[in-house]
C-alpha cells in the first residue's frame, strides 16, 4: 500500500467521529433532544450522552448500528417534510403552559422543595420535564405505570432513574441506595404519571424526599392532587401535603399554546 492509500484510509475511530458529527448535526437541525433520540433509537439517555462525548466503554458497534438506522429515518422524514409530503411536527415548544411547568420544576430543583404538577393528558408535562432534564444537571425522571403497585416497585423505578446500577431487593435497601446516590447532588427527582401510585407509594416518596434532601416533582393527572387533598385520605397525606411548596394546576391549552405550536408549520397545513 502506498502513502497516498495510507493517507486516505479510514479507521474505525474516523468513521465513529463522522457518525457522531452527523448525529449532532441532525439533532441540531431537527431540534431533537437526547430523551427524544433515546426513545426513537432504543438507546438509553446515559449511553447516548456517553457515546456523543466519546466516553462510552460498552458495545459501540451496536450503538452505531442503531443510530445509523435512526439517522437514515430522520433524514428521510425531514426530506419528506421539505418536499411537502408531510408537515414537520415540533418536538417541544416553549408555550405558556410549558413555561409554567418549567418554573414549577425549577422551583423544586433550586429550593430542594416538593412541587405537584397536575392536569389532563396532552398538555406537555412529560416533554417539558424531559427538556428540563436535558438543560439541567442531576435531574432524574422516573415514570410510573399501573404495574407499580408496591413501595418496592416504586422505589426500584426511582433507583433505576437516578442511575443505581444494581438495585438491591427490598424497599428499605432501594431507598438507601437512592439516598446514597443523590444526597448532596443538588438534584431533582421527577415522578411522572404519579396517578398510578397507591397511597403507600406516595407516602414512600415523601420519606425519600425527607431522607435525600433533593427536590421532588410529582406529575400526573387531576387525581394526583385529589388524592392528596380530598376525602378520607386527607389525614393520611397530611405529612406529604404539608411539605408541598408549590402546586401547578394545568387546565386546557391556551390560545398562546396553540399559536406557538402552529407557528413552525407551513400555513398550508393550518385549517
Amino acid at each position: 500500500m502506498n502513502m497516498r492509500e495510507n493517507a486516505t484510509e479510514t479507521t474505525p475511530d474516523m468513521r465513529e467521529n463522522s457518525l457522531r458529527d452527523a448525529i449532532r448535526e441532525e439533532m441540531r437541525r431537527g431540534g431533537v433532544s437526547q430523551p427524544r433520540l433515546a426513545r426513537e433509537s432504543g438507546i438509553s439517555v446515559p449511553r447516548i450522552n456517553q457515546w456523543l462525548s466519546g466516553k462510552y466503554k460498552g458495545d459501540n458497534a451496536a450503538i452505531e448500528k442503531a443510530l445509523q438506522s435512526w439517522l437514515r429515518s430522520a433524514l428521510e422524514s425531514r426530506e419528506q417534510a421539505a418536499s411537502g409530503c408531510i408537515p414537520a411536527a415540533p418536538d417541544w415548544m416553549p408555550t405558556l403552559t410549558a413555561n409554567k411547568i418549567l418554573l414549577a420544576l425549577k422551583y423544586a430543583h433550586k429550593l430542594a422543595d416538593i412541587t405537584v404538577i397536575y392536569g389532563g393528558a396532552g398538555l406537555g408535562k412529560t416533554l417539558t420535564a424531559q427538556r428540563y432534564q436535558e438543560d439541567n444537571p442531576n435531574v432524574w425522571i422516573a415514570t410510573m405505570t399501573p404495574s407499580v403497585i408496591s413501595v418496592t416497585a416504586c422505589l426500584e423505578r426511582v433507583a433505576y432513574a437516578v442511575g443505581v446500577n444494581h438495585v438491591p431487593a427490598g424497599g428499605a435497601q432501594a431507598e438507601q441506595a437512592i439516598v446514597s446516590r443523590v444526597s448532596g447532588s443538588g438534584g431533582l427527582i421527577v415522578v411522572d404519571e404519579a396517578q398510578h401510585l397507591p397511597v403507600t407509594c406516595l407516602d414512600a416518596l415523601r420519606s425519600l424526599y425527607d431522607a435525600s434532601g433533593v427536590g421532588l416533582a410529582i406529575m400526573g393527572n387531576e387525581s394526583v392532587y385529589t388524592q392528596l387533598t380530598g376525602g378520607s385520605r386527607k389525614a393520611h397525606f397530611a405529612q406529604l401535603f404539608s411539605r408541598i411548596g408549590r402546586r401547578e394546576r394545568l387546565t386546557s391549552p391556551t390560545a398562546g399554546d396553540i399559536d406557538a405550536l402552529l407557528k413552525p408549520l407551513d400555513p398550508a397545513y393550518i385549517i
